[in-house]
């Protein structure tokens, strides 16, 4: 059973280096690293992890924040002249995710024995994206792999920068969407049979809206766990479908088709794949891997095909702006603009215009969204809380009328 171990050595030059090697035993440790031109400090076994310190590398994911330090501070080794295999070896030792940390461990190793880097890093597709393994390939052929690992950089933190800006958009109508619920949840099964006692006490038949309101009442709060079970089953329900490729298509069509929020995943969309494309065009991957490449990283299905078909028109000879027409899915501009940078031979600055052009859409779309969303949340609750007590206090007024 191989084991993990931990070593300290120094190269011919003096330079002290440290990583973890898996191996049967300590002695075959010591005779790799003597096989390499390394003068031995320490060897030492590697206790094996708790189950428990597992789980929580498990639930440990690796987001765009760190792929973004990963890949400048991989540039500047680089640029600066250190060697693959040292700079892997540093890099594991810097950062902070333990899910990157033990995977950056594992492609050294591979990079050792003997592996390209982007050999390495495609065992690891749950960690580093198809583009990244793409864009080092290309790299490694180009020899201008530092300037691979900045255009990567810089494309991460864009990339990142978009999903902060939609999330803290969204997050305050989500605050506001969760206390109106809990509000009127309250109201409806605590507050509300407070004034069973009273209403009984009327001789007048209740007015239609308090007797709706109270039957609601006594529907949520003796029955609240089907309400809730019943919500659960239908998001989980509509979860598993989305996973099936029938669902998952049909879902997104309907997302697509949705107002507002069509128009938002199509703008985020083209900005992903006008960047992305030019990006890896850029770096000299071929027109037909390009599209392979983005039409993976794309996560609405029905955008997703209209690349992969485009794909097939390019193989066939044909200009890829075809399938992108289809049921306009992409907006007329950026077809215009493809069609410019292939008659012109500009197709890379044209997508970065079209990337640019979509960035700042996306920024005015969310901030227009947001500015609707939360008056619209607002009204609503106070509709929703002004009928309640409104159909409270119809009785109230009902009795003082009879008085």
């Amino acid at each position: 059973m191989e084991k993990n171990f931990h070593y300290k050595a120094r190269d011919q030059q003096g330079v002290v280096s440290e990583g973890t090697i898996e191996a049967e035993s300590k002695e075959y440790v010591v005779q790799r690293l003597k096989k390499q031109g390394y003068y031995i400090s320490n060897v030492e076994e590697v206790e094996e992890r708790s189950e428990i310190s597992f789980s929580f590398n498990f639930f440990q994911g690796v987001g765009l924040k760190d792929l973004v330090l990963f890949s400048r501070q991989f540039a500047t080794m680089i640029k600066s002249g250190v060697s693959l295999v040292r700079s892997l070896t540093i890099l594991a030792r810097q950062v902070g995710n333990t899910t990157l940390q033990e995977t950056i461990e594992k492609v050294q190793e591979d990079v050792e024995s003997g592996s390209s880097l982007s050999e390495a890093m495609a065992e690891h597709r749950d960690v580093f994206p198809q583009l990244f393994i793409s864009m080092i390939a290309a790299g490694e052929t180009g020899g201008v792999m530092d300037e691979v690992l900045e255009e990567m950089a810089d494309h991460f933190e864009r990339e990142n920068d978009l999903k902060q800006q939609v999330t803290s958009a969204m997050a305050y109508p989500a605050v506001i969407t969760l206390v109106a619920v809990s509000v009127v949840f309250f109201l409806i099964t605590v507050v509300l049979p407070s004034f069973v006692g009273i209403f009984s006490g009327l001789d007048t038949k209740l007015p239609l809206p308090t007797r709706v309101l109270l039957q609601v009442s006594d529907i949520m709060s003796n029955y609240w766990y089907l309400l809730f079970g019943g919500v659960v089953a239908v998001i989980a329900s509509i979860y598993f479908y989305y996973q099936t490729e029938a669902g998952k298509k049909q879902i997104d069509w309907l997302l697509l088709k949705t107002p507002l929020i069509g128009d938002l995943i199509t703008k985020i969309s083209v900005a992903r794949f006008s960047s992305t494309l030019a990006i890896l065009l850029t770096s000299g991957v071929s027109i037909l891997e390009g599209l392979e490449v983005v039409s993976n990283i794309i996560s609405n299905q029905i955008i997703s095909e209209r690349i992969a078909e485009a794909k097939i028109n390019v193989s066939e000879g044909n200009s890829f702006t075809a399938p992108l027409k289809r049921d306009n899915v992409f907006p007329p501009l950026v077809i215009q603009m493809i069609k410019v940078g292939e008659e012109t031979g500009n197709l890379e600055e044209m997508l970065d215009k079209v990337s640019d052009f979509y960035d700042q859409e996306v920024e005015y779309k969310v901030e227009s969204m947001v500015s609707l969303i939360e008056p619209a949340l607002i009204l609503g609750l106070g509709l929703v809380v002004g009928s309640i007590v409104a159909a409270v206090m119809l009785p109230m007024f009902s009795m003082m009328q009879g008085f």
